[in-house]
């Protein structure tokens, strides 16, 4: 029986290793959570105390560098985002330009922008309507009521 109590034996200390190693891993997971939680928390902290301290002459003593960095990006962001917010209206403008109808008409493809048809040169406002009066036209109406008498 001996043989069997030292293979019984090192399974179990096996076991306890593995088990342990297990622990360890989830522990240090769960400690890592914890300090990206500390550190999302200490930013927030940092943001509203830099919102609640920056004109205070007082509180920014010996800490200019920051507060100065910190309206350094403040002002690159915004720069960013009026870039940003010219390549979406720019965007938008050669979506709506790339817009074309078939004219109506002629046939003649006619962009959104053109004043008018290249084709049979009728005004777009012309065009338009003209398109508008045909899908009114083709829509679905509604089944009329009968009077029964």
């Amino acid at each position: 029986m001996g043989f069997l109590d030292n293979i019984q034996s090192s399974l179990n200390r096996g076991v306890a290793a593995a088990s342990r190693a297990t622990s360890t891993v989830k522990l240090k997971a769960q400690m890592a959570d914890a300090l990206h939680r500390r550190q999302q928390l200490a930013a927030q902290l940092g943001a509203s105390l830099y919102e609640a301290t920056r004109d205070n002459p007082e509180l920014r003593a010996g800490r200019e560098a920051l507060y100065d960095g910190i309206a350094a990006c403040d002002e690159e962001r915004a720069r960013y985002q009026e870039q940003i917010d010219a390549l979406e209206a720019e965007s938008a403008d050669a979506a709506q330009a790339a817009v074309t109808y078939t004219c109506p008409f002629c046939g003649a493809r006619v962009g959104n922008d053109d004043l008018f048809c290249s084709g049979c040169g009728k005004p777009i406002a012309e065009v338009k309507a003209e398109l508008l009066a045909r899908q009114q036209a083709q829509a679905p109406r509604p089944p009329q009521e009968v009077d029964e008498q």
